[in-house]
């Protein structure tokens, strides 16, 4: 959940374009609406050579996509790129029933907004639990909060589910926000206030 700075993929695709080196950018988590955009990259509105899409492409079915510029995929021959998830027909009707619901019930623009809500309230949290919490941070729907103390951050996710919520804890001691792009905000409200409870607790 860490945001990258302004100015940091730009410089990114200088020094790629400077070398001669391919930029790609794995969007598996971040892509389809998670970030309030379809991809992330899309924020600075860099465009890499590939790009790599997993997870929310199915909505739950195993599949996978392997993007790319026309001139990079013209240097592409039979065999020289393969998948486990994608590929087959259940896939990508998978993927297709996906993305139509994406962008007609606009997901992104949804995450953008709602995202934007969550962090605010998890940066008042933050400030008002300066001895527990370090800082709030992440785009969109995907969303952070760093505690200070990873023990206390790695139980969480087991006091959590015994309350029927689920969360969990990434690099040591962020518990991460990282709901359905469709929740009903009815369900989740009362569940952040749930593990903000645990964690003040």
């Amino acid at each position: 959940m860490n945001v990258p700075t302004d100015g940091y993929l730009e410089g990114l695709r200088k020094i790629c374009d400077a070398a001669g080196a391919l930029l790609i950018f794995d969007e598996i988590q971040t892509g389809l609406g998670r970030t309030g955009s379809m991809l992330a990259s899309q924020h600075e509105g860099v465009v890499p050579d590939v790009i790599t899409l997993g997870k929310g492409l199915g909505g739950g079915f195993p599949v996978a996509a392997f993007l790319t510029t026309e001139a990079i995929a013209m240097t592409v021959n039979l065999g020289d790129h393969g998948t486990t998830f994608g590929g087959n027909p259940l896939a990508a009707a998978a993927a297709h029933a996906v993305l139509g619901v994406v962008v007609e019930e606009q997901l992104a623009q949804r995450s953008a907004e709602l995202g934007s809500r969550l962090l605010e309230r998890l940066r008042a949290f933050a400030g008002q639990h300066t001895d527990r919490v370090e800082t709030a941070r992440g785009r969109g729907l995907l969303l952070g909060l760093v505690l200070r103390d990873p023990e206390r951050a790695a139980a969480i996710p087991l006091r959590a589910i015994e309350r029927g919520v689920l969360v969990n804890t990434t690099a040591g001691r962020v518990i991460r926000f990282f709901p359905a792009l469709n929740i009903p905000e009815d369900d989740l409200w009362p569940a952040v206030e749930t593990v903000l409870a645990l964690i003040s607790d």
